[in-house]
C-alpha cells in the first residue's frame, strides 16, 4: 500500500542530502520576558512526528516564527537550534501580511470551504491577493536556504501555493505536500472562485498527502471536473496524475 509518509523518508534517504519540512509556524513558541525572548519546543502531532527525523539528520524547519517584523528572534533561534540538532529558519512577515494571508485567505476561506461549510466563506480578494503574497515569500526563502539536493515538505493549507511559486523561475526544487484538513468534493470546492489557481498549484508538487482516502478521491473528482488537460489513474490508495509532461502521485 503506498504510504505518502513512507515515501518521503525513502526519498530523502536515498536521493537527499537534507530534509526541509515548511510550516506555516515554526514549531517553537516564542515569548519575550525579562527583557529578552525565550524560545521553548512547540506542542503537537507534526511537531513530534517531525522534530525527531530533523535531529537525527541535520535538516531544516521553516516558518513563521509569530512575531512582528521589528522582533529580533535570529539569535534565540540559532541557539535553540543548536541544542535541538536542526536548523530552525524563521520567514518573516508584516502584521498586514499576516491579518491577510493567515487570517483572512487561510481562516476565513480554506479552512470553512475545505471543511465543507462554503456559505461561512468570506471570498475576498484582496484575501487572495495577500495568500499569494505569502506563498511567493515562503518561496523566496526555501530558494535561499536549499539547494536541489533537498527534498522541500510543505505542510497544510495556508502554503498550496508554494511549488508554484518556486517553480515560476529557473530555479527547481523536489517538493511534497501534505494536506493536515480534509479536501472536499467538486459540489464545494466549485464555490471557490480560485479554484483553478489552488487545483493547478497543486499539481506543481511532486508528491500530494491526504489524511484519507476519501479526501484523495474528492481531489481526482474535482481534477477531472476543472482539469481537463489532466489524465488521472488510480489503485487503492494512489493517484498517478498526468499534467503534460509532468507526473504528480497523490495518496495518503
Amino acid at each position: 500500500m503506498f504510504s505518502f509518509r513512507v515515501q518521503v523518508w525513502g526519498m530523502i534517504h536515498e536521493s537527499f542530502d537534507r530534509l526541509v519540512v515548511v510550516s506555516n509556524r515554526l514549531p517553537v513558541v516564542l515569548k519575550w520576558e525579562h527583557e529578552r525572548w525565550t524560545v521553548r519546543a512547540g506542542a503537537g502531532g507534526l511537531v513530534t512526528a517531525l522534530a525527531p527525523v530533523l535531529s537525527r539528520n541535520g535538516g531544516v524547519w521553516m516558518g513563521w516564527p509569530g512575531t512582528s517584523e521589528q522582533a529580533d528572534v535570529q539569535k534565540p533561534l540559532q541557539d535553540f537550534s543548536q541544542d535541538q540538532g536542526y536548523l530552525l529558519h524563521p520567514v518573516i512577515l508584516n502584521s498586514e501580511d499576516v491579518r491577510g494571508y493567515y487570517y483572512g485567505f487561510s481562516n476565513e476561506v480554506l479552512w470553512p470551504l475545505l471543511h465543507g461549510f462554503h456559505t461561512h466563506c468570506n471570498f475576498k480578494l484582496e484575501y487572495w491577493e495577500k495568500y499569494q503574497k505569502v506563498n511567493n515569500r515562503f518561496a523566496q526563502e526555501i530558494l535561499t536556504v536549499t539547494t536541489e539536493d533537498d527534498y522541500i515538505w510543505v505542510h497544510d493549507y495556508h502554503l498550496m501555493c508554494v511549488a508554484r511559486e518556486i517553480n515560476k523561475g529557473i530555479a527547481r526544487r523536489n517538493c511534497g505536500f501534505f494536506l493536515h484538513i480534509p479536501f472536499p468534493g467538486p459540489e464545494i470546492f466549485l464555490k471557490l472562485p480560485w479554484r483553478r489557481a489552488i487545483l493547478g498549484s497543486l499539481l506543481e508538487y511532486d508528491l500530494i498527502g491526504f489524511q484519507t482516502s476519501q479526501d484523495m478521491r474528492n481531489f481526482v473528482r474535482c481534477l477531472e471536473c476543472l482539469c481537463s488537460n489532466t489524465q488521472v489513474q488510480t489503485e487503492q490508495n494512489l493517484a498517478w496524475i498526468a499534467c503534460g509532461d509532468k507526473e504528480v502521485k497523490a495518496g495518503i
